[in-house]
């Protein structure tokens, strides 16, 4: 048996440079990254990045978002909510206090919203006084209930929205209803609340409870306070502007309303005619 193997035509053995590259920073690959429409080109040379002067985000369908640039979703949120605040109303500018104020209503109720001066406001100090509300059961004979509140003709009562702190009353709005309101089922008191959802738009909400002259007859407010500009009835309402088959929808919904009025003035004075009569006749017996 021939002697044991020899081992040394394997020490000249070239293994290679990759060991002797590896730590060559020429050879550490290299990434490059694309924050815009780039052309990439492959050569000998290597790889040439350029910008494209035929891409851009219009042809591309990306829109670049700027973070200096608002959003319009607050402004489409503030919007949707003031329709809300103003269906069937409308929104004024208080010229005594300059406060914001949006109304709306629907058969039955008008709601008055007050922005105010939550900042130097505080909700504890918020007083809401109204005066010359009927009483619930009163509520379907609101027939010649003219307020004797103050000197203001045609007055149905009077609403004084206030914060008071440390003895001294702030006004927020005031003023005389335009049209006869009554309290709720076993209320003492008009409703009101202090709306907070919106932390920087946090408004005074007061409900008014319409008070008609008679049982099923609906009266559209076309204002909440006497000094309020007015809307129309008929146009500003959703639903009352609909054509009739001759084309005089407007005039005659109108018309109807006025009407119905008229009609329940006048069942109210026989009423009270006939009261007066029967007690002329039993002093008379």
């Amino acid at each position: 048996m021939p002697g044991g193997i020899d081992y040394s035509k394997w020490d000249k053995i070239d293994y290679g440079s990759d060991d002797e590259s590896s730590n060559d920073e020429d050879d550490t690959p290299t990434v490059t990254r694309l924050d815009e429409p780039s052309a990439v080109t492959f050569s000998s040379k290597g790889v040439d990045v350029k910008p494209s002067q035929h891409l851009s985000t219009q042809n591309s369908g990306v829109k670049p978002v700027s973070k200096d640039v608002p959003t319009s979703e607050p402004v489409t949120q503030l919007e949707r909510k003031k329709t809300v605040l103003t269906k069937n109303g409308s929104a004024y500018i208080d010229p005594e206090t300059k406060n914001e104020i949006y109304w709306c209503q629907d058969r039955n109720e008008t709601i008055l919203s007050i922005r105010y001066d939550h900042e130097s406001i505080q909700s504890k100090d918020i007083r809401v006084d109204v005066t010359g509300a009927l009483k619930y059961e009163d509520r379907h004979a609101a027939v010649g209930v003219d307020s004797d509140i103050g000197a203001v003709k045609g007055s149905k009562g009077k609403i004084v929205v206030s914060a008071v702190e440390n003895s001294k009353s702030r006004i927020i709005l005031q003023g005389y209803l335009g049209y006869p309101i009554h309290l709720s089922e076993n209320e003492s008191e008009v409703d009101w609340e202090i709306d907070v959802t919106d932390p920087d738009m946090k408004m005074i909400r007061v409900s008014f409870q319409k008070a008609v002259p008679m049982q099923g007859l609906t009266v559209w407010w076309s204002r909440p306070l006497l000094h309020f500009p007015e809307i129309d009835v008929v146009s500003d309402i959703d639903g009352r502007n609909l054509p009739s088959n001759d084309g005089s929808g407007e005039k005659n919904k109108h018309d109807e309303w006025k009407q119905s009025w008229d009609d329940a003035h006048k069942m109210f004075r026989e009423k009270i005619k006939n009261r007066e009569k029967e007690v002329i006749d039993i002093h008379g017996d």
